[in-house]
C-alpha cells in the first residue's frame, strides 16, 4: 500500500559514454531533458549529463567532451519510499532508479514528474473538500445544532456542535427534509441534487479507502458537476 519509486518513474532515455558532447545536447535539446543518463550497451552506468554539467564545463574549457560534464547521480531501489526520497529529488531534481534486479538503472523520476504526480493524486481530494466546505458553510449559515443533531444517528447527536462535526454522507440526510432545503433558498432540483450528493460520497469513500486505481473521468464528471451547483448557488470563495 506504500507509494514506491517503481510505481512512478519514466523510462530512462540514456547514451552510452562514447558519444559525443553533441550527440547529448541535441537528444537532451530533442526530447526536453534537463538531464540525461549515461549508460553503455552493456549496462555500465557511468552517471548523468544535466545543463548544469555542461555550463560548468564550457566554463572550466573552451572544448569539453562528454567525459568533462558526466556527473554522479543519485540512483535508488525500484522498491524505495517515495516520501523517503522527496528531499533528494526536489535538492538534485531527479534521481535515476534501479530495475528490480538491483543492478540496470532503467527509470528517472525528476521533480517535474513528481509535481504531476501528486497533482493527479491531490486533485480529487481537493475537488471533494471543496464541496464539503462550501456544504458545510452553508448548513452553519442556515441551520441551527438542532437541526445538524437531526442528520445523525442517536448515539452521535451530542457530539455534533456545527457543520463540521457532520461526515460527507451525513449532509444527504441533512438536505433530504424538504423544509431544511427550502431552507437554503437554493434554485436547484432537490431529487437531481441529491443524487448527485449521493454519487460524490461514493466516491469518497473509495478514495479515503486509498484505492489504488485512479478517479475515472466519469468520476471527475460527477465531482465537478455537484462543484459547478455549489458554486453557483453561492458564488463566493
Amino acid at each position: 500500500m506504500t507509494l514506491r519509486l517503481g510505481s512512478l518513474p519514466a523510462q530512462l532515455v540514456s547514451v552510452p559514454s562514447t558519444v559525443t558532447l553533441k550527440y547529448a545536447k541535441t537528444l537532451m535539446v530533442q526530447y526536453q531533458f534537463s538531464q540525461i543518463a549515461v549508460i553503455d550497451e552493456d549496462g555500465t552506468y557511468h552517471g548523468a549529463v544535466s545543463w548544469e554539467s555542461i555550463g560548468r564545463a564550457h566554463i572550466a574549457s573552451s572544448d569539453p567532451s562528454l567525459r568533462d560534464v558526466i556527473t554522479p547521480a543519485l540512483v535508488v531501489d525500484h522498491d524505495a519510499i517515495l516520501l523517503d526520497q522527496i528531499r533528494a529529488i526536489y535538492d538534485k531534481g531527479f534521481v535515476f532508479v534501479r530495475d528490480a534486479d538491483r543492478v540496470r538503472v532503467t527509470g528517472i523520476l525528476t521533480a517535474a514528474d513528481l509535481t504531476g504526480q501528486f497533482g493527479e493524486l491531490a486533485r480529487p481530494f481537493v475537488l471533494i473538500e471543496e464541496a464539503e466546505n462550501r456544504l458545510r458553510r452553508a448548513a452553519d449559515e442556515v441551520f441551527s445544532v438542532a437541526d445538524l443533531r437531526e442528520a445523525v444517528q442517536d448515539r452521535r447527536r451530542n457530539r455534533v456542535h456545527r457543520a463540521a462535526d457532520l461526515t460527507f454522507g451525513d449532509y444527504g440526510f441533512l438536505l433530504k427534509d424538504p423544509q431544511r432545503w427550502s431552507a437554503l433558498e437554493w434554485n436547484l432540483d432537490h431529487d437531481l441534487f441529491l443524487r448527485r450528493l449521493e454519487d460524490v460520497r461514493k466516491i469518497r469513500n473509495e478514495l479515503m479507502h486509498f484505492t489504488p486505481d485512479p478517479l475515472s473521468d466519469e468520476h471527475y464528471r460527477i465531482v465537478d458537476g455537484l462543484l459547478n451547483l455549489l458554486r453557483t448557488v453561492d458564488p463566493r470563495p
